[in-house]
Protein backbone atom coordinates (compact mmCIF):
# COMPACT_ATOMS: atom_id res chain seq x y z
CA UNK A 1 0.00 0.00 0.00
CA UNK A 2 1.10 3.93 -0.75
CA UNK A 3 0.47 6.65 1.63
CA UNK A 4 0.23 9.51 -0.12
CA UNK A 5 0.20 12.20 2.54
CA UNK A 6 0.50 15.87 2.95
CA UNK A 7 1.70 18.02 6.14
CA UNK A 8 1.08 21.26 6.83
CA UNK A 9 1.30 23.76 9.66
CA UNK A 10 -2.20 24.53 11.12
CA UNK A 11 -3.80 27.63 11.34
CA UNK A 12 -4.11 29.58 14.90
CA UNK A 13 -7.94 29.01 14.70
CA UNK A 14 -8.30 25.36 15.06
CA UNK A 15 -12.23 26.62 15.47
CA UNK A 16 -12.53 28.14 12.04
CA UNK A 17 -10.48 25.11 10.40
CA UNK A 18 -12.99 22.88 11.84
CA UNK A 19 -15.61 24.69 10.92
CA UNK A 20 -14.23 24.90 7.00
CA UNK A 21 -14.02 21.34 7.25
CA UNK A 22 -17.51 20.34 7.94
CA UNK A 23 -18.64 22.87 5.34
CA UNK A 24 -16.59 20.71 2.75
CA UNK A 25 -18.82 17.76 3.77
CA UNK A 26 -15.69 16.24 6.20
CA UNK A 27 -17.43 13.99 9.21
CA UNK A 28 -15.35 14.09 12.38
CA UNK A 29 -14.72 10.61 13.19
CA UNK A 30 -13.36 10.62 16.49
CA UNK A 31 -10.41 11.35 18.95
CA UNK A 32 -7.34 9.70 20.10
CA UNK A 33 -3.96 10.12 21.51
CA UNK A 34 -1.17 8.40 19.46
CA UNK A 35 2.38 7.24 21.57
CA UNK A 36 4.94 6.34 18.51
CA UNK A 37 8.37 4.71 19.43
CA UNK A 38 10.86 4.85 16.54
CA UNK A 39 13.45 2.17 16.41
CA UNK A 40 16.95 2.74 14.36
CA UNK A 41 18.36 -0.23 12.48
CA UNK A 42 21.62 -2.12 13.43
CA UNK A 43 22.53 -2.45 9.69
CA UNK A 44 21.72 1.35 8.16
CA UNK A 45 20.33 4.33 9.44
CA UNK A 46 16.82 5.16 8.73
CA UNK A 47 17.90 8.62 9.36
CA UNK A 48 20.11 8.36 6.23
CA UNK A 49 17.76 6.46 4.19
CA UNK A 50 14.54 8.27 5.09
CA UNK A 51 12.73 4.90 6.02
CA UNK A 52 11.07 4.64 9.79
CA UNK A 53 10.46 1.79 11.62
CA UNK A 54 7.91 2.10 14.81
CA UNK A 55 5.59 0.79 17.42
CA UNK A 56 2.21 2.82 17.69
CA UNK A 57 -0.17 2.75 20.63
CA UNK A 58 -3.56 4.18 19.57
CA UNK A 59 -5.67 5.14 22.81
CA UNK A 60 -9.15 6.56 22.23
CA UNK A 61 -12.02 6.57 25.05
CA UNK A 62 -12.95 2.89 24.59
CA UNK A 63 -9.99 1.26 23.59
CA UNK A 64 -6.35 0.86 23.21
CA UNK A 65 -4.46 -0.42 19.72
CA UNK A 66 -0.80 -1.16 19.14
CA UNK A 67 0.54 -1.08 15.59
CA UNK A 68 3.83 -1.88 14.18
CA UNK A 69 4.81 0.19 11.24
CA UNK A 70 7.13 0.22 8.55
CA UNK A 71 8.02 3.04 5.85
CA UNK A 72 9.96 3.56 2.97
CA UNK A 73 12.05 6.69 1.75
CA UNK A 74 9.46 9.33 0.73
CA UNK A 75 8.66 9.34 -2.68
CA UNK A 76 8.58 12.83 -4.55
CA UNK A 77 9.41 15.91 -3.42
CA UNK A 78 6.35 17.59 -2.49
CA UNK A 79 4.51 15.55 -0.21
CA UNK A 80 5.35 12.55 2.22
CA UNK A 81 4.13 9.79 -0.16
CA UNK A 82 5.74 6.66 0.84
CA UNK A 83 5.02 2.65 1.03
CA UNK A 84 3.71 1.89 4.27
CA UNK A 85 3.45 -1.59 6.11
CA UNK A 86 1.34 -1.89 9.16
CA UNK A 87 0.25 -4.46 11.76
CA UNK A 88 -1.55 -4.71 14.67
CA UNK A 89 -0.05 -6.72 17.65
CA UNK A 90 -0.77 -7.74 21.23
CA UNK A 91 2.00 -6.10 23.03
CA UNK A 92 4.00 -3.03 22.86
CA UNK A 93 6.60 -4.25 25.16
CA UNK A 94 7.26 -7.34 23.58
CA UNK A 95 7.64 -6.23 20.23
CA UNK A 96 10.21 -3.66 21.56
CA UNK A 97 12.09 -6.58 22.95
CA UNK A 98 12.02 -8.57 19.99
CA UNK A 99 13.49 -5.18 18.20
CA UNK A 100 16.31 -4.63 20.89
CA UNK A 101 17.29 -8.56 20.90
CA UNK A 102 17.88 -7.57 17.19
CA UNK A 103 20.27 -4.62 17.72
CA UNK A 104 17.39 -2.27 16.77
CA UNK A 105 17.53 0.51 19.26
CA UNK A 106 15.15 2.80 19.97
CA UNK A 107 15.73 6.79 19.40
CA UNK A 108 12.40 8.72 19.95
CA UNK A 109 8.94 8.78 20.94
CA UNK A 110 6.64 10.89 19.34
CA UNK A 111 3.60 11.66 21.05
CA UNK A 112 0.22 13.40 19.52
CA UNK A 113 -3.64 14.46 19.80
CA UNK A 114 -5.38 13.71 16.75
CA UNK A 115 -8.57 14.50 15.54
CA UNK A 116 -9.89 12.78 13.07
CA UNK A 117 -11.81 13.70 9.81
CA UNK A 118 -13.21 11.67 6.61
CA UNK A 119 -13.76 13.20 3.32
CA UNK A 120 -14.63 10.44 0.65
CA UNK A 121 -11.59 8.58 0.85
CA UNK A 122 -9.77 10.91 2.05
CA UNK A 123 -8.01 11.07 6.11
CA UNK A 124 -7.75 14.44 7.56
CA UNK A 125 -6.15 14.58 10.74
CA UNK A 126 -5.83 17.73 12.99
CA UNK A 127 -2.49 17.05 15.45
CA UNK A 128 -1.16 18.82 18.20
CA UNK A 129 2.59 17.36 18.74
CA UNK A 130 3.98 17.61 21.94
CA UNK A 131 7.58 19.52 21.47
CA UNK A 132 6.70 20.37 17.92
CA UNK A 133 3.27 22.03 16.74
CA UNK A 134 0.04 21.88 15.49
CA UNK A 135 -0.34 20.27 12.22
CA UNK A 136 -2.61 19.18 9.35
CA UNK A 137 -2.51 15.93 7.78
CA UNK A 138 -4.33 14.78 4.23
CA UNK A 139 -3.90 11.40 3.15
CA UNK A 140 -4.89 8.68 1.15
CA UNK A 141 -3.76 5.32 0.01
CA UNK A 142 -3.77 4.12 -2.86
CA UNK A 143 -2.56 0.23 -4.53
CA UNK A 144 1.31 -0.36 -5.03
CA UNK A 145 2.32 1.06 -8.88
CA UNK A 146 -0.67 3.33 -9.32
CA UNK A 147 0.42 6.76 -10.56
CA UNK A 148 0.46 9.29 -7.06
CA UNK A 149 -0.73 12.50 -8.68
CA UNK A 150 -4.06 12.13 -9.35
CA UNK A 151 -4.38 11.62 -5.41
CA UNK A 152 -1.58 14.51 -4.87
CA UNK A 153 -4.27 16.83 -7.25
CA UNK A 154 -6.95 15.58 -5.00
CA UNK A 155 -5.19 16.38 -1.28
CA UNK A 156 -3.91 19.62 -2.47
CA UNK A 157 -7.77 21.04 -3.67
CA UNK A 158 -8.49 19.91 -0.47
CA UNK A 159 -6.48 22.14 1.46
CA UNK A 160 -7.45 24.98 -1.01
CA UNK A 161 -11.09 24.26 0.05
CA UNK A 162 -9.80 24.88 3.98
CA UNK A 163 -8.10 27.79 3.20
CA UNK A 164 -4.35 26.29 3.54
CA UNK A 165 -1.80 27.45 0.58
CA UNK A 166 1.35 27.71 2.01
CA UNK A 167 2.97 26.42 5.50
CA UNK A 168 3.35 22.41 3.70
CA UNK A 169 6.07 20.49 5.73
CA UNK A 170 7.79 16.96 4.58
CA UNK A 171 9.57 16.80 7.72
CA UNK A 172 8.09 13.77 9.59
CA UNK A 173 7.16 14.74 13.38
CA UNK A 174 9.90 12.67 14.39
CA UNK A 175 12.24 14.83 12.09
CA UNK A 176 10.89 17.95 13.29
CA UNK A 177 11.68 17.04 17.01
CA UNK A 178 15.13 17.65 15.60
CA UNK A 179 16.65 14.92 18.07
Amino acid sequence: MIEVEVKAHAPQDKGALEEKLVEIGARRVGEEFQEDVYFNAPHRDFAQTDEALRIRKVTDESSEKIFITYKGAKMDEVSKTRKEIEVGVEDSHKVADIFQNLSFRPVATVRKNRTIYSLKDLVITLDEVQKVGSFVEIEKEIEEGNDTQEALDEIFATYSKIGIEDGFERRSYLELMEI
